[in-house]
């Protein structure tokens, strides 16, 4: 599963739960602004940001890779903050 097709589904499952950007953001625990970036790909969003948006709206992290990630790799996923 890609980053994006991660991001894709964040936002099929707002949408099918009713919310808003906002009741997302709000129950992430995380400020508007940032849950907007997120869901529109910003690659420098943070893991812990992602986690949270996936945990409000139910769902988790799956991952299917035959490999573990490099340090590039994780950097290109996720940002290097």
């Amino acid at each position: 599963m890609s980053s994006q097709d991660t991001v894709a589904e964040i936002k099929v499952a707002r949408l099918a739960q009713s919310l808003t950007q906002a009741d997302a953001a709000r129950r992430a625990g995380i400020p508007l602004r940032t849950y907007q970036r997120l869901e529109s790909g910003d690659r420098g969003s943070k893991l812990d940001t992602l986690l949270r948006a996936l945990d409000a709206l139910g769902l988790g992290l799956k991952t299917v890779s035959k490999h573990r990630p490099s340090l590039e790799e994780l950097d290109d996923l996720y940002g290097n903050e």
